[in-house]
């Protein structure tokens, strides 16, 4: 951008009206755009009969292990661990969020928290051989890279990977670099630390900028970190199991997963040193520009802008994917990154909302990997503007909470002798009730000349975490250890088998007592066809019988996969081992099952009416009513629940079949 580089010289950051229809045509003449370099590597490993699995969502499926999509291996674990899913190899462009390093991005010339992963992935199939082979032939041959400009790095022990890129490959010995534990094995560090399960050695391919970046040492190669090396693709070779006594087992099947991130390799391919450069983040950056008249050092600004771009990105895929922004999870974070960015933009100068003026942008540069996001472009940029209300209101609002609430601690610092007890408490409060970010807090607390306790502070957070963590373990426990198929039961005292389930395709079924509980109140069978509430959906009553003798049931819930029907005995009496008939309330049943029905209408009626960004966060489903809670990012007009009614009522007139698919 145009900028005076004396600190703290007046800037105007501008760019020409027409820049977004040129800057398309300029990147479209000759440069190896990140449009042309994703079709590139998925045609090649096409052509080398590869499966092209398109990406998966940032939400990770069958995955609680991680809040968002973070690699593109991700997908592939159930691959990875034996499960044929018909191909043995795959390749895919993977969106990815990680917040690791949420504080640096902006701040360096390649960390982000959205990006996009090439990978080529191998289940049992190829091994380094072909892996390492075909790394190079893309980007030397299909690229066009000249070698000259690529080192690589291997594990410390890895002879075979040092061979193939030695005697194979023909890369000088000079060029080949040996790193440790920490940075060329997967995970880092695992065979000393762990976790136990599979891992490997990596080998890291990495791009040169010449000796006239970075330290301009002679000795100076890729385990530098002074920028003059950039890495840019990573092959995992995964061909061991650690155990308990830290010791590596081959693996029967040999893997490999492979990650090369997109936004770098654009910038490398485009000439540019910071991916923050090329044409995945200009047209956002000048849009900004255009709107900025600022006074502020030139290089902070740059910070800024590179900041808000990156999380941009993240906030308009992640809502593209169903996360809305909220004070829990995903959600959180969401909302987090564009609150940093509101409190960005606010340091250049825009103090109204300005954010959601870009997601069209972001749209159209990635219009062609993902089409449908222009057709969402109105709706995800509505969520992110109720977003960045609701929060420049929370600023506009912060100086007087933050007045009321340090007007005691101020008074009880000078008591305590500058100890400032509380205060770090106090800032955690202000952010946790009111969303007042630590940089206001901190700043009013500069001139009021009353230090910040930094460590009483990280103190605060690590408790709170500690305590949030002990409400998930709480909220998760599952209340019983598993044995084999053997349930010990926890709080009931017994050991039971897993009760099975014959609910969907039958209403009664001859079945055995395994256990009598509370009193003859309770009574688990082998076999059920009684469902058990959960899911938000109460769960069936009827009868067991055995001859004369009745149980009412009254409810049924479950513990795990050990079903409780509760009830009371109407006449005669019962025993462990008695045969029974499992009868449930068939008209019952179907009221719920039209309630059930009537959710999955309002959700389609909703999402017609509002946007697909609608997504279901808790249900009630019973016999006589239900409730349906959904995302959205502002109240519904009387307009609009006059539109979902009638929409919903029109889908009912229909009186379509419904039918009943078991998935998995």
């Amino acid at each position: 951008y145009r900028a005076a580089k004396s600190k703290g010289a007046r800037i105007r950051l501008s760019c020409a009206p027409g820049f977004l229809a040129w800057n398309h045509k300029r990147y479209s003449k000759g440069v190896m755009t990140a449009d042309i370099l994703r079709e590139k590597f998925l045609a090649f490993f096409k052509a080398r009969k590869h499966k092209i699995v398109e990406s998966d969502s940032l939400v990770p499926k069958d995955d609680p292990t991680v809040l968002f999509t973070p690699a593109g291996m991700n997908q592939f674990k159930k691959e990875f661990m034996g499960f044929d899913a018909g191909f043995k190899r795959a390749a895919t462009a993977q969106r990815c969020l990680r917040t690791d390093d949420l504080d640096k991005v902006g701040k360096t010339s390649s960390h982000h928290t959205f990006f996009e992963m090439l990978g080529n992935f191998s289940f049992g199939d190829y091994f380094k051989q072909e892996a390492i082979a075909w790394a190079w032939e893309f980007l030397t041959k299909e690229l066009k890279i000249s070698p000259d400009k690529l080192w690589v790095s291997v594990y410390q022990d890895d002879d075979e990977a040092y061979g193939i890129w030695k005697d194979k490959i023909g890369i000088p010995e000079k060029k080949i670099v040996k790193l440790g534990d920490k940075d060329n094995f997967w995970p880092a560090e695992a065979k000393a630390k762990g976790p136990n399960g599979p891992c490997g050695p990596c080998s890291e391919i990495f791009y040169d900028f010449g000796p006239e970046i970075g330290c301009g040492e002679k000795a100076c190669d890729p385990s530098c970190s002074c920028g003059r090396f950039v890495e840019i693709w990573n092959l995992v070779f995964t061909q061991f199991n650690r155990k308990d006594d830290a010791s590596l087992e081959p693996l029967p099947n040999k893997n490999i997963d492979t990650g090369m991130g997109l936004e770098r390799l654009a910038a490398v391919m485009q000439g540019k040193q910071n991916n923050f450069e090329t044409e995945l983040f200009q047209p956002i950056i000048q849009e900004i520009q255009r709107s900025v008249e600022i006074e502020t050092n030139p290089e902070d600004a740059k910070k800024f802008l590179y900041a808000v771009a990156d999380h941009l990105r993240a906030a308009v895929f992640s809502i593209y994917d169903g996360i809305m922004p909220s004070n829990e999870g995903r959600g959180y974070v969401i909302r987090k990154i564009i609150r940093k960015s509101t409190l960005h933009l606010n340091n250049l100068g825009i103090k109204e909302a300005f954010l959601y003026r870009l997601v069209a942008i972001v749209a159209e540069i990635m219009r062609k990997p993902y089409p449908e996001l222009t057709k969402r472009r109105e709706e995800i940029a509505q969520i992110v503007l109720a977003e960045e209300k609701k929060f420049i209101d929370t600023l506009k609002d912060a100086p007087m909470n933050i007045r009321a609430a340090f007007t005691t601690y101020a008074r009880l610092a000078k008591e305590a002798n500058g100890k400032e007890a509380g205060i770090g408490k106090v800032a955690f409060e202000l952010y946790d009730t009111y969303g007042i970010p630590l940089e206001l807090t901190k700043d009013w607390l500069d001139k009021h000349a009353i230090d910040f306790p930094q460590e009483d502070y990280k103190q605060v957070l690590q408790k709170e975490f500690e305590q949030a963590m002990q409400e998930q373990k709480a909220r998760s426990k599952s209340g019983s250890t598993m044995k084999g198929d053997v349930f010990d039961v926890k709080g009931l005292g017994v050991k039971l088998k897993e009760t099975k389930f014959v609910g969907y395709k039958e209403n009664s079924c001859q079945a055995e007592i395994l256990a009598i509980l509370k009193d003859g109140k309770e009574i688990i069978l082998d076999q059920t066809p009684f469902y058990a509430e959960s899911g938000g959906q109460v769960g069936d009553t009827g009868k067991l019988i055995n001859g004369k003798n009745v149980f009412e049931v009254l409810s049924t819930q479950k513990i795990d996969n050990v079903f409780l029907h509760i009830g009371e005995v109407k006449s005669g009496s019962f025993k462990k081992g008695d045969k029974v008939a499992a009868q449930i309330n068939v008209e019952r049943r179907l009221s719920i099952a039209r309630n059930h029905t009537a959710t999955h209408i309002l959700q389609a009626a909703l999402r017609e009416v509002l946007g697909s960004h609608v997504q279901q966060q808790g249900s009630m489903v019973a016999e006589e009513k239900f409730r349906f809670d959904f995302t959205h990012f502002k109240g519904l007009s009387n307009e609009e629940i006059s539109r979902v009614e009638e929409l919903a009522n029109s889908f009912v007139s229909r009186n379509q079949a419904v039918s009943c698919k078991e998935m998995s």
